[in-house]
């Protein structure tokens, strides 16, 4: 309570103004309860009004919009707030609202450059593109995009439309359905920014460019056709030449509805393929462009503003939300248990034993990250081939505009190859990446140990040996952790690190800080045979089996599973990770969890018959030989032979959905109840990253939420009176459907 003489205290405001000379006015948003600015009607309303007021003073000739956070300009929309909504008219209101007052920001008879260093997302590009232009900074974190389709939700203040406007009908359609990010060179190429200079000179550039715009207004008028000039020249692969035909060729697709027919057609086909139906916003950004082309930006925003609001109360956005919050959690969380203490040691140097597909992958993100890196192998051979792969990985990230040759060449600069270990006497951290036998890698270990000074932490990369087993003959168990990398390693976010009952709370915090550093989500997990995504994998992977034994074909057990929203069905991925290694972990599986576990007859027919999968060209699928991704050619129909089987059953599509994934959710709950998860958030985020499990549908522990526990309880028990002991229901799952628990509170 105040006294008489005491003032409340005001909030501070979310945008101020200073007048910097020239009649140019500085307007800086800052949200001073936030470490990032992000979009509210609170927001989109203050700073539109300073931009009207200032608009109308006849002192103010241009403007300049800046952050008041050093590393970020805006983030997009709050997705807290985002999340508060309740009704899709609510949701459909503020589109409208916050598009309404950027299309004011977009009519201002003065120039407003936005002035941007950092992350550009979301409704942060949307409000750069309704400014009248944007000068970037050329550093690596300044990137630019779109990604409210991986939330479940569509752009709602009509960015999508001036990316349409600007870069054309195709380019919208990439970057509203993929989500990615664009770096600020290639947004200049596509004309969705205006200029690009190092940080240091960014605000002079902007604020030189606004009174050139303010007292030149042919340059204002004339920023359209420059645009298109340098989208076309990007179209036409930067041949001077090329770019009319570009230019001619987008307006022979995009300008008439014939052309633009058969664009969204297309379009149409590619993105129902790869969601299956599951995921209604792709359908939605296609709904609203075609809307664009056909009927313009007015009508289009209406329509933009009606199908957010739908989303926004959508399942597949709860359940896509709930999955960003939990790895925005992640990304804080440092692994350690409540009240345990632990400084992360700081990483310079790291070591790589291993230089097959994991190790090499490991060795590519992590000089990525900046991290000086060494990487041994056997011979030069296996090291070279190591090394070739590191390099196709950088290459592929210069394609895609992730990086710039010239940070492709400091990465790779950062890479040494060796076949001796004595590089290693350096390492803050050496990961060993051999294959996966347990006295082979305690070898290792003890190498390692004998070279590496006394801070060093010793990383197994392993899919499934328990750390402890491999640190047993170790002088320093304490300093041992499992850094278990998805594969494959430069595509694949998570990482789970393992520790043991030994392992020291430094050492932890250390190797959980380098797989941060390498751009993972990283879940900490305790030790056990399989962890967690190896031992959820095992079940999965089985039933699969057991369905192509049964008289199954291989392409309807693929095909069923896909339809409930895994990218990949299992037979295919058996296949990519290799049968024989497959069968080696079903094999340890059964040693350690017992008859609940036994392996499928099926692996021994198969590896009779050298069935490795991709790595042979011999598996369930004909592959391209050396091929290491892309598709398969088709269903090797030669392995039923090898079975002694054919396709004899046509079980109903759910029947083959129901066994595979519940043998996945009902050992994911095993491994919650016996310690090695430390929570449903991390065996959610665990399953998505690395396991494919649908996002949509939120994980397994979101999953039995929404489906209630004691449902899927009695359709264990139904499958468990079919199959016997694989199927026996979790403890867990037991206790919640008995109790009417949920794993979410």
């Amino acid at each position: 309570m105040t006294t008489p003489t005491e003032q409340p205290s005001r909030p501070a405001p979310l945008v101020r103004t200073e007048m910097l000379g020239s009649g140019l006015a500085l307007v800086t948003i800052d949200d001073p309860r936030a470490p990032h600015n992000t979009i509210t009607p609170a927001f989109a309303a203050a700073l539109s009004d300073e931009l009207d007021e200032l608009d109308r003073s006849a002192k103010v000739k241009a403007i300049v919009l800046r952050s008041g956070k050093p590393e970020s300009f805006l983030a997009g929309a709050n997705i807290e707030f985002v999340r508060s909504l309740r009704f899709a008219k609510d949701a459909e209101d503020v589109s409208r609202e916050i598009g309404t007052r950027f299309a004011r920001i977009a009519r201002s008879k003065k120039p407003i450059v936005a002035c941007v260093h950092g992350p550009v997302l979301g409704g942060g590009f949307e409000l750069t593109l309704a400014c009248t232009a944007t000068v970037a900074s050329d550093d690596p974190k300044t990137v630019f995009g779109l990604p409210e389709v991986k939330l479940g939700l569509i752009p709602a203040a009509n960015g999508l439309l001036r990316v349409a406007e600007r870069a054309g009908l195709r380019t919208a359609i990439d970057l509203g359905l993929s989500g990615r990010n664009i770096r600020a060179e290639a947004a200049m190429a596509l004309g969705l920014c205006d200029d690009v200079v190092s940080e240091a000179i960014v605000l002079d550039t902007a604020c030189e460019l606004a009174l050139r715009l303010a007292s030149r207004p042919e340059l204002r008028k004339s920023l359209p056709r420059k645009r298109l000039q340098r989208s076309a020249h990007a179209d036409g692969g930067g041949q001077p030449g090329n770019a009319l035909s570009a230019i001619a060729a987008r307006a022979l697709l995009e300008k008439n509805p014939i052309g633009r027919s058969v664009l969204f057609k297309r379009a149409r086909e590619t993105a129902a393929a790869r969601t299956r139906g599951h995921y209604p916003a792709t359908d939605h950004v296609l709904d609203v462009l075609e809307r664009f082309g056909g009927r313009g930006f007015r009508s289009a925003a209406t329509l933009e503003a009606r199908l957010f609001g739908e989303l926004v109360v959508s399942e597949t956005a709860h359940r896509s939300i709930e999955l960003f919050f939990a790895e925005t959690a992640l990304k804080k969380d440092t692994g350690l248990a409540p009240g345990e203490a632990a400084t992360a040691h700081a990483i310079e140097r790291v070591g790589v034993v291993g230089a097959g597909l994991m190790g090499a992958g490991i060795a590519a993100v992590t000089v990525q990250a900046g991290i000086s890196t060494r990487m041994k192998d056997r011979d030069d051979a296996h090291l070279g081939r190591g090394l070739r792969y590191v390099k196709e990985v950088l290459d592929a990230r210069v394609r895609r505009g992730a990086m710039s040759p010239l940070e492709r060449d400091q990465a790779f600069g950062a890479l040494e190859g060796t076949v001796e270990p004595s590089g290693f006497r350096r390492a803050d951290l050496v990961i060993e990446a051999v294959f996966e036998d347990v006295e082979l890698k305690r070898e290792i270990v003890r190498t390692i140990e004998e070279l590496v000074p006394e801070t060093c932490v010793i990383a197994s990369n392993t899919a499934s040996l328990p750390i402890a087993k491999i640190a047993a003959a170790a002088s320093h168990p304490e300093r041992i952790v499992g850094m278990h990398y998805a594969r494959p390693v430069p595509n694949v976010r998570l990482v789970e690190v393992v520790r043991t009952k030994q392992t020291d709370p430094n050492a932890l915090a250390t190797a959980v800080a380098l797989a941060k550093r390498q751009g993972k989500t990283v879940i900490v997990v305790n030790d056990g045979y399989g962890f967690y995504t190896t031992r959820a994998l095992i079940p999965f992977f089985g039933e699969a089996l057991r369905l192509v034994a049964e008289g199954v074909a291989i392409e309807s057990i693929d095909e069923a599973v896909v339809d409930w929203g895994f990218p990949k069905g299992p037979l295919l991925l058996l296949d990519e990770l290799g049968i024989d290694l497959a069968e080696h972990f079903a094999n340890s599986a059964h040693a350690a969890f017992g008859d609940r576990m036994r392996p499928p007859a099926v692996f021994g027919e198969l590896a009779r018959d050298d069935r490795r999968g991709r790595k042979n060209g011999r598996g369930f699928y004909m592959h391209r030989t050396g091929s290491r991704s892309g598709s398969p050619i088709r269903v090797d129909d030669t392995i039923y032979s090898t079975l002694l089987t054919m396709p004899r059953k046509k079980p109903m599509p759910e029947e083959i959905q129901l066994r595979c994934t519940l043998a996945m959710i009902n050992e994911a709950f095993r491994c919650l109840d016996e310690g090695i998860l430390r929570s449903p958030r991390d065996g959610d985020l665990g399953a998505v990253l690395a396991l494919g499990f649908p996002a949509f549908r939120g994980g397994p522990f979101r999953y039995v939420d929404v489906l209630g526990a004691s449902e899927v309880l009695r359709r264990t028990r139904s499958l468990e009176q079919r199959f016997g002991a694989r199927f026996e229901p979790a403890p867990l799952l037991v206790d919640m459907a008995r109790h009417g628990k949920r794993s979410y509170g």
